[in-house]
């Protein structure tokens, strides 16, 4: 269990608690005690100890009343038994105090996160919600309440979410007799407290999920929702103030609402939240209705990823909406006659489902020329578009998004060619080298292949445990590469689906994956801030690049393979030399996270989609933007750029064609 170092007391460290728990090192400490790694000296493991500081003036009579307590309530969370709530060893009487030993968690919690990143993606705190109400539950089906929810008792240790610290502040709480002593201290954490519990009533599980919500508002907004100089004027706004609007929560406000009523009886249960946070984070797939014209698939194998695993080290969004079937495509403004000299194909989609797509205009940031207005509006998409590709031979655009539809444009009519059901969110599209099969991503956690021809689904490929951000094929055509929010990045065989390897490494959330053009290598960039490089042949780590300073959202290899580009939430893009790994330079313009990234084929330009609603092409001797694309429609999701060079596009809540002189 990580938390803040402190110094160890003198002749401590090294002690034996319980004649059986070796203290080694103290990792934290806080109002409520004291943190310590520790050894079980009988069972030879590595385990957390926690000392329970009593007090301070408390009688012999109270202390083994609290220390009584303490046993029962440690016995009580021992009991609980849920992957998401920290399993208790033992609690223990030493020199008068309780120990309450429990497992270890190398990890941080999620105060460290918002600390280190200030707030995190909205879809990743409502995982972290929605796993957490599990946990609540389970807890408040066997009477037990928490108490001190707040981001501090919130472990995260890979692809795994644990609260920690049950009852606690109970046992401090009956010190007391009341959370508002006799001199006006708090046992808690008001700023995480329910407006019940500051006027003194009773610890609910109600109260819980008020905590709760506070704690959710502090990871996606990174503070927290009630802030004030002093503790008076903190318990005026939580007892009388609305509750100010989230700016970054997206669909995860109206849920953020509900458990922040100052009336407890309006706030959901910790089942319904659960249900409902799922339900953001990784709906539900509908019954499969293919759309035609795509006749049904000959075979839909599933395939799943073999128990063997190399050594591992170690990871959007949205409504359940049943997909558009019959959209019907629309024709913008037309461009300019004459031939286009280059055409770049820029995707995103809007954070929030409902922004109409507006008109794009280009805006040169020097004196180079600037591009003509697009030249068709592709509508179809009923919610925000993620994902756009190219086929090989530029005349196919695919995309795919919220509403759980892969759609086919043809790029010279400016018309839908075909949709299908793609059975849960589409993160992620590419297209094999010879054009002739699709890879799509997808919420539910699995990887589908399409052939173009009839677009009929060849198979559902299964191994990741959480939804796949990324695809991407190698230049042979023959695999696919796959990156997880589950912490892997994985390799399939294209011919019949099956499992090819595991890459693991990656401390968080894996979103991006890019081949290298010879193929002999990957790329990946995840949520632990880092991209990291893989040898594909002898499937083993190569390097880790750092410098970005919150999360990589994106990787691209230039044509010749001798750079790489990485986009992160810093609002920075950085390039890497891939021979000897080191940064060549970073870009800055973009005001917020930067969501993609994407060469141009002469490898001398490089595109950029971010949340400013801004796409950026940068010269890339020169390290400088020369043109923006902008709109106001909303937050960019993804860039692609044909193969030729000469085709333009983007995509909001639509896919639009751009055309650059």
């Amino acid at each position: 269990m990580e938390w803040p170092k402190v110094t160890a007391m003198v002749g401590e460290v090294g002690r034996l608690v319980g004649g059986r728990y070796r203290l080694v090192e103290l990792v934290g400490q806080g109002g409520m005690g004291r943190v310590w790694r520790g050894h079980d000296e009988t069972l030879d493991r590595r385990v957390a100890v926690k000392e329970v500081v009593l007090p301070a003036g408390t009688s012999p009579g109270e202390r083994e009343q609290l220390l009584q307590r303490t046993m029962r309530e440690a016995r009580v969370a021992a009991t609980l038994g849920h992957p998401g709530i920290i399993t208790v060893h033992d609690v223990v009487k030493d020199a008068d105090a309780p120990w309450i030993v429990m497992e270890f968690i190398p990890g941080d919690s999620l105060g460290g996160l918002i600390a280190q990143n200030g707030r995190l993606p909205w879809q990743r705190v409502a995982e972290i919600g929605a796993e957490i109400a599990d946990a609540l539950a389970h807890a408040h089906a066997a009477g037990v309440v928490h108490r001190d929810l707040k981001p501090d008792n919130i472990l995260i240790h890979g692809a795994r979410t644990i609260l920690t610290d049950f009852g606690i502040a109970r046992v401090l709480d009956d010190s007391a007799g009341t959370r508002l002593t006799r001199t006006g201290t708090i046992v808690g954490t008001p700023q995480y407290m329910a407006p019940e519990q500051l006027e003194g009533g009773d610890a609910t599980a109600a109260g819980d999920l008020w905590s709760l919500g506070a704690t959710l508002y502090a990871a996606v907004e990174g503070k927290g929702p009630f802030e004030a100089p002093t503790l008076m004027a903190l318990f005026h706004a939580i007892l009388s103030q609305p509750l100010p609007a989230p700016r970054h929560a997206a669909q995860l406000a109206p849920t953020l609402n509900d458990l922040l009523s100052k009336n407890p009886d309006q706030r959901p249960s910790a089942t319904a939240l659960a249900a409902r946070l799922t339900g953001l984070h990784h709906p539900p797939t509908r019954p499969d209705h293919p759309a035609p014209p795509a006749p049904a698939p000959k075979y839909q194998p599933t395939v799943t990823a073999p128990a063997r695993q190399r050594p591992s080290v170690p990871h959007p969004p949205t409504h359940i909406s049943a997909p558009d079937t019959h959209a019907t495509p629309t024709t913008g403004g037309a461009g300019r006659s004459g031939p286009a000299r280059r055409t770049v194909v820029l995707a995103g989609a809007t954070a929030v489902a409902g922004i109409a797509g507006a008109a794009w205009a280009l805006r040169p940031d020097s004196d180079e020329p600037s591009g003509r207005p697009s030249t068709a509006s592709l509508k179809g998409h009923t919610k925000g578009v993620y994902a756009v590709a190219f086929s090989p031979d530029g005349k196919t655009v695919a995309s795919g998004g919220e509403d759980n539809t892969v759609r086919w444009w043809n790029t010279a009519t400016r018309s839908l060619t075909a949709s299908v059901n793609g059975r849960s969110l589409v993160l992620a599209v590419a297209f094999s080298p010879d054009g002739k099969t699709i890879a799509t991503g997808h919420g539910d956690s699995t990887i589908r292949l399409w052939r173009v021809a009839d677009r009929g689904l060849v198979a559902t490929l299964t191994g990741h445990s959480k939804s796949v951000n990324g695809v991407a094929f190698s230049p042979d055509g023959k695999t696919v590469a796959s990156a997880g929010r589950d912490l892997t990045v994985r390799l399939w065989k294209v011919s019949d689906g099956a499992p090819v390897a595991v890459f693991a490494g990656h401390t968080s959330d894996v979103v991006s994956v890019a081949f290298s053009p010879d193929g002999k290598h990957l790329a990946s960039g995840a949520w632990d801030n880092t991209v990291r490089l893989w040898d594909v042949a002898a499937e083993s780590p190569l390097a880790t690049l750092t410098g970005h300073t919150l999360y990589v959202s994106s990787v691209a290899f230039s044509p010749d393979g001798k750079s790489l580009a990485s986009g992160g939430w810093d609002k920075k893009i950085r390039l890497w030399d891939v021979a000897s790994r080191t940064s060549t330079a970073t870009l800055d313009g973009h005001t917020e996270i930067v969501r993609a990234v994407a060469f141009t084929p002469d490898g001398e330009q490089l595109a950029s989609a971010s949340e400013d609603e801004t796409v950026r092409i940068w010269d890339i001797l020169r390290r400088a933007s020369t043109t923006t694309l902008s709109d106001s429609a909303g937050a960019l999701c993804s860039v692609a750029i044909s193969r030729d060079g000469r085709t333009v596009a983007s995509a909001d809540r639509d896919v639009r064609l751009w055309s650059l002189d």
